[in-house]
């Protein structure tokens, strides 16, 4: 007979965890063989004795560079469709991911709790962003703006290339060739203070 296993316990990759008929496993730290459950990481045991749901977390889950539902990401504007943009991204919850191959899509509807008659009204290439993971389709995610502290947090002039300066409201202006343009602003646009770390 295994060793019953217990809360807050330091468990290894391929330790028997328990059976199916006793645990929930998560899919994400283990994995099922035979009904028995085995652990795919080495980390921490948490268990939810209420939901019976069994979890192993690391101290590398606040520094993951995976994309998970509810992170905050920054990125560049790709390109603008009729009806969503698109953005790859540079960093994920303040850690910087280089050559990244995670790809997001923010539909007209999750722009702005304002109605946004024009895409390029709000966006324009090479924007950077901040953006909220709704959820992933696919091998892309579904991205909001919706919100204070999200949205275009350094925008160049489309004529000139010069940094634009907030104005007002999602109001811009090119201080070299007085060019006006719109953007959903963030609350700290031009003056993000995060610590973005690799």
């Amino acid at each position: 007979m295994k060793e019953p296993i217990k809360p807050n316990e330091i468990v290894f990759a391929g330790q028997y965890l328990g059976v199916v008929e006793e645990y929930l496993p998560d899919k994400n730290s283990t994995y099922i063989k035979d009904g028995n459950i085995y652990a795919t990481k080495s980390g921490i045991l948490s268990i939810d004795k209420n939901k019976r749901e069994i979890e192993i977390k690391s101290h590398q889950d606040k520094d993951r560079k995976v994309v998970e539902v509810g992170d905050i990401v920054i990125g560049t504007i790709l390109f603008l469709r009729q009806y969503s943009v698109g953005l790859d991204f540079q960093a994920i919850n303040q850690k910087l991911h280089f050559n990244s191959s995670y790809f997001g899509n923010i539909h007209v509807s999750q722009i702005s709790n304002k109605y946004v008659e024009k895409i390029a009204d709000a966006f324009q290439i090479t924007d950077i962003v901040r953006a909220k993971v709704l959820e992933q389709e696919q091998n892309e995610y579904k991205l909001s703006t919706s919100g204070n502290n999200l949205g275009v947090i350094h925008a160049d002039c489309s004529i000139c290339g010069t940094p634009l300066e907030s104005i007002g409201f999602n109001k811009l202006r090119c201080t070299r060739c007085g060019n006006l343009e719109f953007r959903k602003l963030a609350s700290d646009y031009r003056n993000v203070s995060e610590k973005l770390r690799y």
